[in-house]
């Protein structure tokens, strides 16, 4: 079988990862797989992405503070002039915003594949596919109902001046959302999410209705992410990263650690009393906030910081999971992060918040601990459960055994094969 997969980019982001993984491990069951991503050198493809911003803000009283939470499709490329849609038997989306693919670009998409017989999938990694213009839909139901006066966008003159930009049912949200009914008619499509979480909102959008919705895992290279065998190759990984050799390491993971929806905040408050309660831990543990902006934190803790900008290299993030005793997980709003199935991979416990995906992936005092969201103290009583358990041996293994029994790539291709030939 040979199958495209589309994303936006390469190797940027929970999407490209979880496409890449994909893309190998159907490869390693013996299918055809190619990549398409959007070419972030070429600047007609940075000029879309800006003017689709552009008219956003313009017409459509966008605020510059969501830059990046919503996507309204203005802007993309017709895949289907590309000689890689010709070849495939199978067009795998993912994360296809920011000018990869508009609404137009789908359109053109669903109305190809159905003259031609070729199946489409969608990988949701937010609730953009099945809402309106947002990614993530926080309080906000409207998306069950048509959307319309949207919470994120705002009221400026053209808005109030041109009824096509309006508000209520006219506004760009509800406009979209009709849009979005009309394309998904078009033709039958696969959804897939990546939680059980997103799985049970997706099927209860009126977006979706008469279209597959199912959950798959993203998948993982459960041989490469693995613990290290002994104390001494621990210690040379730290040594190697410049870490220090006999503190308890909690590890902190996410693209920008300013982004509001990680919470780092909340890691912040939970070390801080943690410390009050334990004051010997001041001198025992130290935090490894990586991410755009980690080193910004270095003197924000009471404890030793040892900060990593963004990693981009996959055998670095490997050493630094090895290296560390325990991930720590703050997010207000979360589908299934890629960082909790690599962290378990190679043993380490996670304390994370009960939102989205979350409470699948951790068995509560398990191989880790389930905190409620924005509480700071409960997130501190996950740490030091984890810290003080009086056997962290049986948290690693466990964490370890549930990420290889349901994360592995045979598993996750199978599943994928079975969706393409329904």
């Amino acid at each position: 079988m040979r199958i495209l997969i589309i994303n936006t980019t390469a190797h940027t982001g929970g999407a490209s990862i979880a496409a890449g993984r994909l893309m190998n491990a159907l490869v390693a069951n013996g299918h055809e797989v190619k990549l398409l991503v959007r070419d972030d050198q070429k600047h007609i493809n940075r000029l879309r992405f800006v003017w689709e911003r552009l008219e956003l803000f313009y017409l459509n009283g966008f605020d510059y503070k969501h830059v990046f939470a919503i996507d309204h499709g203005g802007c993309g490329t017709d895949i289907t002039s590309l000689p890689e849609f010709e070849w495939a038997d199978v067009i795998h989306l993912h994360w296809i915003n920011q000018a990869m693919m508009g609404l137009k670009d789908l359109e053109r998409l669903l109305t190809r594949c159905k003259e031609t017989g070729k199946r489409v999938a969608w990988t949701m990694h937010d609730l953009w596919p099945a809402s309106s213009i947002c990614h993530l839909t926080g309080d906000c139901t409207k998306w069950m109902t048509g959307c319309g006066d949207c919470p994120q966008l705002r009221k400026n003159a053209l808005t109030t001046i041109l009824p096509c930009c309006g508000r209520g049912k006219k506004d760009l949200s509800a406009r979209i959302f009709r849009k979005k009914a009309q394309i998904y008619a078009i033709d039958k499509i696969r959804f897939v999410a990546c939680s059980q979480y997103l799985s049970e909102s997706a099927q209860k959008a009126p977006l979706l209705k008469g279209h597959t919705v199912t959950s798959i895992a993203n998948p993982l290279d459960t041989e490469f992410f693995s613990p290290v065998e002994t104390i001494e190759q621990r210690n040379e990984l730290r040594r190697q990263l410049e870490l220090p050799l006999k503190k308890r390491l909690i590890l902190f993971v996410a693209f920008n650690i300013n982004d509001n929806n990680k919470g780092f905040r909340f890691v912040e408050a939970a070390v801080s009393r943690l410390i009050q309660r334990n004051p010997d831990l001041r001198q025992k543990i130290a935090v490894v906030p990586v991410g755009k902006n980690a080193s910004q934190y270095i003197d924000r803790f009471t404890c030793e910081v040892c900060p990593f900008e963004y990693v981009g290299e996959i055998e670095k993030m490997r050493n630094i999971y090895r290296a560390s005793d325990l991930l720590v997980i703050s997010s207000m709003m979360e589908n299934l992060p890629n960082t909790i199935v690599e962290a378990k991979a190679c043993g380490l416990p996670v304390v994370a918040t009960e939102v989205g995906g979350i409470p699948q992936m951790i068995r509560h005092k398990i191989d880790g601990y389930l905190a409620h969201p924005q509480d700071s103290d409960d997130i501190a009583e996950g740490l030091q459960f984890v810290i003080n358990h009086p056997e962290p041996s049986t948290l690693s293994a466990a964490a370890r055994a549930d990420a290889v029994d349901t994360y592995s790539e045979a598993s996750v291709a199978r599943k994928y094969l079975e969706l393409y030939n329904s």
